[in-house]
Order: C-alpha cells, then sequence, then structure tokens
C-alpha cells in the first residue's frame, strides 16, 4: 500500500486524461491508500486517511461503479471515527448503501465505535450484535474484504461495549470468543487484525479485574504484556501505550488483591514509567493514582 500512495500521481494524471478508464482507476488506488495497513506498516495519519476517503468517494461518484462508492463511502466513515468525528462517523456509516455482508459488517462496526465515543452505549451494544452475526454469515470474504473487518474484530468491539455497560460476565465470553479465533490464525490472516489481539487480551484482563477473578486476569496477563510488544509499539504507539499503562494497573491491583505486592508494585512502577512517554501521557494521573495507593497501603 505504501507504493501505491508513492504512485498516487500516476492515476490521477490518467483520470483526468481518461476519465472513463483512469476513475475507477483512480477511486480503487485511494481506497487502497486507506484500507488498513498490514502488519509493520505505520498508517497515515487519520487526516491524510481521510483526505484520501473524501477524494474517492468524489471520484466514485463520477463514474458508473456502485461497488466502488459503496466501499469508499464505508472507509470515509472510518476515517470519520479515526479522526475522533464520531457523529459524523455514525452518520456516514448509516449512509453506507448494502452492497455486500462485509461492506455491511464493517460500516456497523464502525457506527458501534463512533456511538460509543459519543456516549450512546446502550444502543451501540445492539449495533455492535448484529455486526458480528452479519460477520458470521461470511464463510469465506474474498481477498478486498479481508482488509476491511473481520469476526474478531467484531467481537473485541462487542465485548468492550458490553462491559461499558455493565454487562461483564457476557462480555467475558465474547472477549474468549475473540481470543479463540485469533489463536486459530495463521500468521497471514492476523497480519489483517494486528491490533485486535493486543485490544481484545488488554481489556479482557480488566474486565475480569472488575469481576473479581484476579486468578484468572493474572492468567492473561502475560499474553496481554507480549502483545503489547513488538512492531506495534512503534507503528501505533499512540494506541498501544495506552493499552499497556492501563493494563499495568490492572495487573498491579491484582496482585494486590492476591497478596503479592512485590509484584504489584513492579507493574505500578512500569506504568509509571510508560505513561511518562509522549503518547501514554493520558493514562499519568491513574498510573500515580495506583502507586500512590500501593505505597499508602
Amino acid at each position: 500500500m505504501g507504493l501505491v500512495r508513492i504512485l498516487l500521481p500516476l492515476p490521477r494524471a490518467a483520470a483526468k486524461w481518461a476519465p472513463e478508464k483512469g476513475g475507477p482507476l483512480l477511486g480503487a488506488a485511494l481506497s487502497s491508500c486507506v484500507t488498513p495497513s498490514w502488519a509493520g506498516l505505520p498508517p497515515p495519519s487519520p487526516a491524510r486517511r481521510l483526505a484520501w476517503a473524501e477524494e474517492a468517494v468524489e471520484v466514485y461518484r463520477s463514474t458508473a461503479d456502485a461497488e466502488g462508492l459503496s466501499r469508499a463511502l464505508a472507509l470515509r466513515a472510518h476515517a470519520l471515527l479515526l479522526s475522533g468525528r464520531y457523529e459524523e462517523a455514525c452518520t456516514a456509516a448509516i449512509a453506507v448503501p448494502e452492497a455486500s455482508w462485509a461492506l455491511t459488517a464493517f460500516a456497523g462496526d464502525v457506527r458501534a465505535q463512533a456511538l460509543a465515543g459519543v456516549g450512546r452505549a446502550e444502543e451501540a451494544v445492539s449495533v455492535a450484535q448484529a455486526c458480528v452475526e452479519a460477520y458470521r454469515r461470511l464463510s469465506a470474504p474474498d481477498r478486498r474484504d479481508r482488509v476491511l473487518g473481520s469476526l474478531p474484530g467484531a467481537l473485541r468491539t462487542y465485548g468492550m461495549l458490553l462491559a461499558a455497560v455493565g454487562r461483564s460476565e457476557e462480555s467475558v465470553a465474547v472477549y474468549e470468543e475473540c481470543a479463540a479465533l485469533l489463536a486459530a490464525m495463521s500468521l497471514r490472516e492476523l497480519a489483517h487484525v494486528e491490533l485486535v489481539r493486543p485490544q481484545a487480551l488488554a481489556e479482557l484482563v480488566g474486565v475480569l479485574r472488575v469481576l473479581g477473578r484476579y486468578g484468572d486476569a493474572l492468567g492473561v496477563g502475560p499474553e496481554a504484556r507480549e502483545a503489547l510488544r513488538g512492531p506495534l509499539a512503534w507503528s501505533v504507539p499512540e494506541i498501544v501505550l495506552p493499552l499497556r499503562v492501563r493494563l499495568l494497573i490492572d495487573l498491579a491491583r491484582c496482585h494486590t488483591a492476591t497478596g503479592d505486592p512485590a509484584e504489584a508494585r513492579a507493574c505500578a512502577v512500569a506504568a509509571v514509567a510508560e505513561a511518562r512517554k509522549p503518547h501514554g501521557a493520558g493514562e499519568l494521573t491513574s498510573a500515580l493514582d495506583c502507586l500512590a495507593e500501593l505505597r499508602d497501603s
């Protein structure tokens, strides 16, 4: 996809001088640029991704490619979500035509996350559940659709939302199904869902802690910590670092609950160290509070 970004001037020129053939070519190139990247590739900024998506929509509106337009509209909704423009993302996701089960499911996942972003978690739960069912109907999505979204990704969204509305036991079951599906995937398949595994495992630890299942949470902890290392740590630090800090705080509190103050302190100190890094700063107060609680106990 990086090569496609570099070569964008070529399809732009083709669209200008031969719109009938160059338009669809440019639309496909722009959609490729916006599509979630493979493992290890630093993603473009949300602003750039949104600009490409907007351009793709405009290009496809001038062609007869209805499927391409639907895909571009779905990618635009996703780009709005990544930009934090949740209300617009929700509206854009609803407007995506039902061109295929894969696009419908992808747009549903975007809408569910956007609803959560504006504080409408209860409404988002039913949307996320429908999205999961849509992905279950996809027995063998084609290559273009596999990079849009997946059943594990939809399950992770559903589990997150169930936890947000207090349905923690159900959330754990959903997260565990997600983790089992990810564990059965090949490396090639995992490349399309690289962020789902660390998100699901770290969030599962948090829900287990809330339920008082400290031993189970500590059992998942090492796998969750390992999932947050490697290429993801430098390719998307704005996502990985806050997750890592929250995970370490959860583990610290689980160790405290199970009578291991030394491990609890080690996790809390590590959480503060991670939170002092630029992309972890939003979690610094929580990390310091956790460490202070251990010092006072």
